[in-house]
């Protein structure tokens, strides 16, 4: 078959991937020059990990390894510690933080990308598929996949013209070194108090993944306003915020689509956050996107009848998990301090149990943990 990839960020260049040697014919068509490689980094969970080994790129290669999450309020005390390493015993994959630009070069290796190519339509026919690029010109295929974003052109063509609807939390992040002490173990620290949450990942060569959830705008320059919203957070974050400049940071408004039962039409489809963007408090995003580039360069390898049995097949499975994360994801639940009572029934908990209920929970909403495919 032809088959044509509108993004090649994570997603689209993960399906890539995973047809490469399959037979089809597989391009991407990316709206930027080159390959978007900014960003700040991923947390790639034991999900996506197993994803990503499916699809030849072994998370292992690049990154921070994560052995342990802890989660602290902002006064020093320890709600939650979760032992990583056990999570990855029990599901076989570990947790790593890898820096975005070192993943996108990864998944680019050996794929067919058309740079400047920004698709603006899709037409939808019995015989086929049609993509529109900017330029007017017109690109015939057996299947399309809209992995263009949660701005996604192809999801306004084929399924719904409402844009993602934006809350009030937005993400402040960046990818630095800073904190050695950090930036160089296995350990990833969460503070969460009333001004929203801060995450600090070590994610290799001493470069740290760090942001900051906030509820709501920031007055003046952001660096500043950050140091003085988050006043009191502890050492490790008053000395993240004496050294980060305007220069490292970046801003992403929190979104969320609506997840219907069915993606697209005929021959074509969404992926990662064009078919379900949500807010990143659940570190879900990106894993998301590599699930769903698993499960969909799977079904096309195995040769379906027709393209739209293949790709309503995709969706069907992978529909109901990408709903847990949504769900859990708009509560923005994770930034917001947790009442007295569930701090010490958490506190109560062993590590064991915990790394179990953290493994069920990346199973409950994983396609490939489960080999739905």
């Amino acid at each position: 078959m032809e088959i044509l990839i509108a993004g090649g960020g994570v997603g689209g260049l993960a399906l890539a991937r995973g047809l490469a040697g399959s037979g089809h014919r597989v391009r991407v068509l990316e709206a930027a020059p080159a390959l978007r490689t900014g960003g700040a980094a991923f947390t790639v969970f034991s999900n996506g990990a197993a994803a990503l080994a499916g699809l030849g790129v072994p998370p292992g290669d690049f990154g921070g390894r994560l052995d342990r999450l802890r989660f602290d309020t902002a006064d020093g005390a320890t709600m939650v510690d979760a032992d990583l390493a056990d999570v990855a015993r029990r599901t076989g994959f570990p947790v790593v933080s890898t820096p975005r630009a070192r993943l996108i070069e990864h998944l680019a290796e050996g794929v067919d990308v058309v740079f400047s190519r920004e698709v603006v339509d899709v037409e939808v026919r019995p015989d086929g598929v049609t993509a529109i690029d900017a330029t007017g010109a017109r690109h015939d295929a057996d299947v399309v996949v809209g992995a263009d974003g949660h701005r996604s052109a192809v999801r306004r063509a084929v399924l719904d013209p409402a844009p993602a609807a934006e809350n009030e939390w937005t993400t402040w992040q960046g990818l630095t070194r800073v904190l050695p002490e950090l930036a160089g173990g296995t350990t990833g620290v969460c503070v969460v108090g009333r001004a929203g949450l801060v995450g600090m990942l070590p994610s290799g060569d001493g470069l740290l993944q760090w942001w900051f959830d906030v509820d709501g705008p920031l007055s003046g320059p952001p660096a500043a306003a950050l140091a003085a919203r988050f006043t009191g957070y502890g050492p490790l974050v008053s000395a993240l915020v004496e050294q980060i400049r305007d220069a490292d940071l970046e801003s992403f408004r929190h979104v969320t689509h609506r997840i219907p039962d069915r993606w697209g039409r005929g021959g074509a489809t969404l992926l990662g956050d064009a078919a379900h963007a949500f807010p990143p408090t659940q570190a879900q995003g990106a894993n998301q996107a590599l699930e769903d580039a698993w499960v969909l360069s799977r079904i096309l390898r195995a040769g379906p009848a027709s393209p739209a049995e293949a790709l309503r097949r995709y969706e069907r499975l992978r529909a109901p998990r990408v709903r847990k994360v949504s769900r859990r994801a708009v509560s923005e639940r994770t930034n917001k301090p947790m009442p007295a009572p569930v701090r010490l029934l958490l506190g109560l908990l062993p590590r064991a149990v915990v790394a179990r209920a953290y493994a069920a929970q990346l199973r409950g909403v994983s396609s490939v943990l489960h080999g739905e495919v």
